[in-house]
């Protein structure tokens, strides 16, 4: 683990209401690596999927930000008005990431396969980078929440996703990582890894067997 929050100790580490945020950059961390790794394989025959691959998790990191900058930070800096400052500087970060993630679809969809390399690597660049920066605010800030207070926002920022995330995100959550206690309901980690997790299996081909 790259982040600040953790310091090697695990997701189980955090108060169980702040371990679904935790994992959710987890997981953003390890399809940026996905794509890296698989940008330098790619050809015009491998574009389509990947494609396809990048708009499903292109949708998840869109949600992410966007309810932080309209439902978490607004949510918090009520309880926690001293992070008004640093949710202003995660908003401006989240531009030059709207403008890394442009860049990688673009390239993408003018099937230029040359080009996607250098596009990667901005965009997992500037992601990781704002990952750093907005652990190192936020998590301080989300500890002296009250646990009621953040899972009432958190339950919102669900509500928010578009359906295209709500049908990825319990195989996206669990897939290839640990699973902290209190992560998700029982039966909805028993859909992510049956009913849901077959579709979401099929659209990890082009990024996991690049061509």
């Amino acid at each position: 683990m790259d982040g600040l929050v953790w310091g090697g100790r695990g997701v189980e580490a955090l108060p169980r209401h702040l371990r679904g945020f935790a994992q959710t950059h987890l997981a953003l961390r390890r399809d940026s690596r996905r794509l890296v790794v698989a940008a330098p394989l790619l050809t015009s025959s491998g574009l389509p999927q990947v494609t396809q691959w990048w708009g499903q998790f292109r949708a998840i990191v869109d949600w992410h930000h966007r309810t932080e900058d309209d439902i978490l930070w607004p949510g918090l800096i009520e309880h926690a008005p001293e992070i008004a400052v640093g949710s202003h500087r995660m908003v401006q970060d989240h531009v030059a990431l709207d403008d890394s993630m442009l860049r990688v679809t673009r390239v993408l969809e003018e099937g230029r396969a040359e080009l996607v390399g250098a596009a990667v690597d901005t965009f997992d660049t500037v992601l990781h980078r704002h990952l750093r920066e907005e652990e190192e605010l936020t998590f301080p800030v989300f500890a002296r929440v009250p646990a009621g207070v953040f899972a009432a926002l958190e339950r919102r920022v669900l509500a928010a996703a578009p359906f295209r995330v709500k049908r990825v995100l319990p195989p996206w959550l669990l897939d290839g990582l640990p699973v902290p206690d209190g992560l998700m309901p029982g039966p909805v980690r028993l859909m992510g890894r049956t009913l849901l997790g077959g579709a979401y299996r099929r659209s990890l081909a082009g990024i996991l067997e690049p061509r």
